[in-house]
């Protein structure tokens, strides 16, 4: 199979629009995807590259032996090969200054009597970050230089990413060369990436666990989840093509806290908020539909048993309901009564005048 009729495909394939399997954090989220167990959440680059177009490519990038750095012919000089990745760069608008670049794949042929090349290049980034960029270019003679890259036939896809693809092809018996080789991109080794690229955010960091998190499509970034061998944790943000994001970090407390983002490598206890009283009633078999936080009200917490008491008001609980909610392993029961029973036990209802 032919890489430069694959990759080709994926570009047009993408403009299509092809469907993708997406995850949803929450509200609070916005469009912030996490990883699932299997899929990306959201498309990989400008040109709406989704999780399986991402995945052929790494399968079809094999199956060409395009990755066989070492047998590639007629390889350009260093400086011709950052030349173009600079080109590439300024076409996908990337947030890159580059430091090394290395031909990753080469492949040419025929379409419709037009000869085209298509290239794979690896790059790394002053900031610690590193990418594939992959261009598909006509060719207007045997022999000579390809047409400068454009947007519609170029692609980036960042070393996380790629690690991310990788690394699922392989859990599935799927051979993949897809991961990042360069020196300055750690040789590979995500921890030492992650780490890089922590510091570079200004974070002092031994990463022991590192995960892709996934991408925010409003400012063109994606995240990386890092666990820190002092117990701490955080989301790293670098940027994607068409953004301008120098890498940063979060905590992973106020991660979950300002953004209702959950990290998996680092337990963080969950602030207590009307949500979780909400959701908590919501899956029981209480008859109250909630529509507002204002029909929300939080009167305080036992002593003893330590349920949180909230009232709510709903039409179908006409003389008002508080709940006596257990919460964080606690495992007093559950409980709900109405305004005017809350009244004997000392309370009294903020949202529901009691008969």
């Amino acid at each position: 199979m032919n890489i430069s009729k694959c990759i080709l495909a994926l570009v047009v394939m993408a403009g299509m629009g092809c469907a993708t399997t997406s995850y949803a954090q929450g509200a609070a989220a916005g469009a912030l995807s996490p990883t699932g167990s299997a899929d990306f959440g959201e498309d990989r680059s400008t040109l709406g590259m989704n999780p399986e177009q991402a995945r052929r490519i790494s399968n079809y990038i094999y199956s060409a032996e395009a990755m066989n750095r070492i047998g590639l012919k007629k390889v350009a000089t260093k400086e011709e090969l950052m030349v173009r990745a600079k080109e590439l760069i300024t076409v996908l608008k990337l947030a890159c200054e580059p430091t090394d670049v290395e031909l990753a794949g080469d492949s040419s042929e025929k379409e419709a009597g037009k000869l085209y090349q298509s290239s794979l290049y690896e790059i790394s980034c002053t900031d610690g970050n590193g990418y594939f960029l992959n261009s598909h270019d006509r060719v207007r003679k045997e022999g000579g230089k390809p047409d400068h890259p454009t947007a519609a036939t170029s692609f980036a896809l960042s070393c996380m990413s790629a690690d991310k693809i990788h690394n699922d092809d392989i859990q599935n018996g799927v051979k993949s060369e897809l991961y990042c080789h360069l020196q300055n991109n750690a040789g590979g080794d995500m921890l030492t990436l992650s780490q890089r690229l922590l510091a570079a955010a200004g974070v002092n960091c031994n990463v022991s666990q590192y995960k892709w998190f996934g991408v925010k499509q409003e400012s063109k970034t994606e995240f990386t989840e890092v666990a820190c061998d002092n117990g701490t944790g955080y989301l790293l943000q670098t940027a994607l093509p068409g953004g301008d994001a120098k890498p940063s970090a979060m905590n992973c407390t106020d991660a979950l806290a300002r953004n209702g983002l959950e990290c998996r490598l680092t337990k963080i206890a969950k602030p207590v908020t009307l949500a979780t009283f909400k959701e908590y009633l919501a899956n029981t078999k209480v008859e109250c539909s909630v529509t507002d936080y204002d029909h929300i009200k939080v009167l305080g917490r036992e002593n003893t048993k330590q349920r949180y008491v909230v009232e709510f008001k709903c039409a179908q609980q006409p003389n008002g309901l508080v709940a006596f909610i257990p919460l964080d392993g606690n495992t007093n029961s559950f409980e709900t009564v109405d305004c005017k029973t809350v009244k004997t036990r000392g309370l009294t209802c903020k949202l529901t005048t009691a008969p």
